[in-house]
């Protein structure tokens, strides 16, 4: 299984966060998120998630960088077992919310990376564009239909 924590902070202030948080770190840095994670076996990796989460959250007060907890969430890539589902992540003492999907890049993520709910929200999408072009496009040629679509 493997956890990620998802904190959202300005590349700006980035340059130290890995050596701050250690170099054991597995830190994912694009633009302006953070994402720490560790794949968990035993409770002991969930423990040094958190405290490399810890670590993280020392880095952004000595850089004075307000994190948003309500931004910062949890996410189980897999299914938890008994072990993990009970291990709560937390940044100041306020718990992390965890989430059974998110949304990465606009790519939804779901624990078993299936995919499912992103395709049928797109196709949803898709079909919803294609009703709003045959409303609004009434007068236009199948042609001109047909290039617009």
């Amino acid at each position: 299984m493997c956890i990620y924590i998802y904190i959202y902070v300005y590349i700006i202030y980035i340059n130290d966060l890995i050596e701050s948080c250690g170099e054991d770190a597995k830190i994912y840095n694009f633009a302006d998120d953070a994402r720490l994670y560790n794949h968990i076996k035993r409770i002991v990796y969930a423990e040094i998630l958190q405290s490399k989460n810890d670590k993280f959250t020392n880095w952004a007060h000595r850089w004075l960088v307000k994190l948003s907890t309500k931004k910062c969430k949890s996410f189980h890539q897999h299914q938890c077992d008994t072990t993990n589902s009970c291990f709560t992540y937390k940044i100041d003492s306020v718990l992390l919310e965890q989430v059974e999907s998110y949304k990465d890049l606009g790519v939804l993520f779901d624990p078993f990376l299936l995919f499912d709910q992103y395709i049928s929200n797109n196709i949803s999408k898709a079909y919803s564009m294609l009703g709003l072009m045959q409303r609004n496009f009434r007068e236009l040629s199948r042609e001109c239909f047909v290039a617009l679509y």
